[in-house]
């Protein structure tokens, strides 16, 4: 009798035949040969249910079955078990046409009647070998799997905590934004939702909407800090900060995050009606992830006091978007804030006040 492995020996082995079949037979052999571990199931129909049901490792299976037949227990076995479980079908037909029927509905193996126990022993081990370098295989590569979530998790806390560092010292440059960075992440994530963005995109411009003016940090004092309106020429410089917040941000192209935040930052100020800066885009040129900033962003700014006006009231603020609809912002998504938004923007400026 061939050597069986220790390892192998554990193996939980099925035997599916009727009751007037001969598998069981087999099953001293399979003894002999150290696999205690075996069923004979003499039932079709209840034994179809128990291997559907059950942990095994390999099935024996009769294909001269009848009500149901072996083939058609073949055919659903293979719809609803792994592609590469062990399936030895034992016959007395021993045609041609028999062997490639059972092969294309998914037999490893095609033994005929009698069967040769040393014959079923040698391939019956190749297959359980085989079998566990498999599951051994899928173990692994659930673990190597589970160890990139977790790196990649690592990797975004860090990455979120350099973020927040960046908007700290964007808020320290321009005292008067206070939590206005943080309402932005927030408002953001609502509005991107409500459109039905996808989950983890959402998450990411969250994160991302929060640099949308790390740019500022180039803008020099007397322009950034200046207490009234600005000149032409200081519009014109306090404007670059668009694009500066690109350069800084777009150095890390491995980053999806960072890549998202450099696309916000650049176009932020984009106009739906093409009249925005810094490339005049128009509609839906301008990407989603900037138009929902745009949109969050003056919102809010209009909504909190500065020290060359007070902040406007909810119900001003809320008619301008909507004056605003089709020519600063996409109406669409103004159509959504209006009816969804304004009250959870409030809320939001309740838990990040100023």
């Amino acid at each position: 009798m061939p050597n069986i492995p220790e390892h192998l020996r554990q193996a939980s082995i099925a035997l599916l035949e009727s009751s007037a079949g001969s598998l069981s037979l087999l099953q001293d052999a399979l003894e002999a040969a150290g696999l205690k571990n075996t069923r004979v199931l003499a039932d079709p129909a209840n034994g179809l249910a128990w291997l559907l049901e059950n942990t095994w490792d390999l099935l024996l299976l009769d294909l001269d079955m009848s009500r149901p037949g072996g083939f058609e227990i073949l055919r659903l076995l293979r719809k609803y078990l792994p592609e590469n479980q062990p399936i030895l079908a034992v016959s007395c037909r021993n045609d041609v046409e028999s062997r490639h029927r059972a092969l294309d509905l998914g037999v490893s193996d095609y033994l005929c009647k009698p069967v040769d126990h040393r014959e079923m022993l040698l391939r019956l081990r190749n297959h359980l070998s085989l079998w566990f370098t498999r599951l051994e295989l899928d173990q692994e590569r659930r673990w190597l799997e589970q160890r990139v979530e977790e790196h990649g998790r690592e990797l975004e806390k860090t990455t979120e905590t350099i973020v927040r560092c960046l908007v700290r010292v964007t808020e320290y440059r321009d005292n008067q934004n206070g939590h206005h960075m943080m309402r932005i992440g927030e408002s953001v994530a609502l509005l991107a939702r409500a459109c039905g963005c996808r989950e983890e995109w959402v998450g990411q411009l969250r994160v991302a909407a929060t640099m949308h003016d790390v740019g500022m940090v180039g803008i020099p004092d007397y322009i950034l800090l200046k207490p009234g309106p600005l000149d032409e020429a200081e519009t014109q410089v306090m404007r670059r900060h668009s694009q500066l917040g690109h350069q800084f941000l777009s150095d890390s192209a491995a980053n999806p995050l960072l890549q998202l935040a450099a696309e916000v930052a650049l176009h932020h100020h984009e106009r739906w009606d093409g009249s925005g800066y810094p490339a005049g885009l128009k509609g839906e040129a301008i990407p989603l992830s900037a138009r929902i900033v745009a949109l969050c962003d003056v919102y809010d700014v209009l909504r909190t006091p500065r020290p060359f006006r007070p902040a406007w009231t909810v119900k001003e603020a809320q008619l301008y978007i909507r004056e605003q609809s089709g020519r600063q912002f996409d109406p669409e998504l103004v159509r959504l804030m209006d009816r969804h938004m304004f009250e959870q923007f409030e809320s939001l400026r309740l838990v990040w006040s100023d």
